[in-house]
């Protein structure tokens, strides 16, 4: 509230500054003009209070009712008869007020106050406000236009981003379950330790990840208790290999960037009954971070594989969101290896 009536009144500072620029520049650089008003002060202020009038009709009425509505012709047509009833005002006003009393042969008017109701001098005087109203006006509009196209685009951005998560949180819990269901079936007794991995992962999936960025740190750490919980339904044919390289406490990213290529990796780079492996790696340098993930992949799964899932292609979409020519996504895939590559600039 307070910074509103400041720039309120710094906005009528300034419009009461130009206007005496306007009136009294004309009177310093014309000394003789100061003579002429004195013997017409009140044609002076007329015409002085035309332009003021037009000024403030032209920016609040003429140019958003007619002008921005492509009212082209009536907009001009306005404007013409203002400048027609500028040109003929002083001398119906002089003709009112003064036709009893004509002016003295011995006392002419003088050729400053002529010029200044010169075609000439009016013609620059009414076009300057004409111009300066108009523009102002139309500058303002575009810069609104514009603002609002961004908060829009923004609040657009919010919602896609928002969805996109809502979609993800189902699909994780899917696949958790499916591992935490497989370790009961088995009566293996890692399964309470998977429930409260899971439980500690949900909450993370349910707070965090309404955040448009977390710290990198927290991200990491999430992404370190999904591997334990994945780890507890493979074999010992199965080679995870994770590398961390950098400092990840100075950082921040959007949440759930990782996991969902962790999640595929697994989903279809395991296997009970033949040799498998998962490598990934991280690292972060100068706000620039890179994540690679490596699986291996079987016949029966390549097409599979190649088609994506859910979550890739939400994350696809969210790093595009996110990050617009600020990362580097390549997926690749041969006859037995599936590799990702992501590379982000946080900074």
């Amino acid at each position: 509230m307070q910074q509103g009536k400041k720039e309120k009144t710094v906005l009528i500072l300034a419009h009461i500054i130009g206007w005496a620029v306007f009136i009294v520049f004309p009177i310093i650089n014309e000394p003789g003009l100061v003579h002429a008003i004195s013997m017409h002060p009140t044609l002076f202020i007329a015409s002085n209070l035309f332009l003021i009038s037009y000024f403030y009709c032209n920016l609040n009425v003429f140019v958003p009712s007619f002008l921005s509505k492509k009212k082209i012709i009536v907009f001009f047509g306005i404007t013409f008869a203002c400048i027609l009833l500028y040109f003929i005002f002083p001398w119906i006003f002089h003709s009112f007020f003064f036709s009893e009393q004509p002016v003295k042969p011995d006392r002419p008017m003088p050729d400053n106050m002529m010029k200044r109701l010169g075609i000439y001098t009016r013609t620059t005087h009414f076009l300057l406000v004409f111009i300066v109203s108009t523009g102002i006006k139309v500058i303002t509009q575009w810069y609104e236009e514009k603002r609002r196209l961004k908060e829009l685009e923004n609040s657009k951005v919010e919602a896609e981003l928002s969805f996109l998560k809502s979609q993800i949180h189902p699909h994780f819990l899917f696949n958790s379950l499916n591992s935490i269901y497989y370790l009961a079936l088995s009566k293996d007794d890692k399964a309470p330790k998977a429930i409260l991995s899971l439980s500690d992962f949900l909450r993370f999936v349910t707070v965090e990840s309404d955040k448009n960025l977390i710290p990198l740190e927290k991200e990491i750490k999430m992404l370190s208790e999904y591997l334990n919980l994945q780890s507890l339904r493979t074999s010992e044919k199965f080679d995870l290999q994770v590398e961390m390289k950098g400092d990840f406490t100075s950082s921040e990213i959007m949440p759930l960037t990782f996991i969902p290529f962790v999640e595929n990796a697994f989903k279809y780079g395991i296997s009970a009954h033949i040799d498998c492996f998962i490598h990934l790696s991280i690292g972060i340098e100068k706000g620039v971070l890179e994540f690679t993930i490596k699986n291996s992949i079987f016949q029966v799964q390549k097409d599979i594989v190649n088609s994506s899932g859910i979550g890739l292609e939400n994350i696809k979409k969210r790093l595009e969101l996110a990050y617009p020519e600020r990362h580097t996504l390549d997926i690749k895939s041969d006859s037995e290896v599936y590799s990702v590559f992501l590379k982000i600039n946080l900074v």
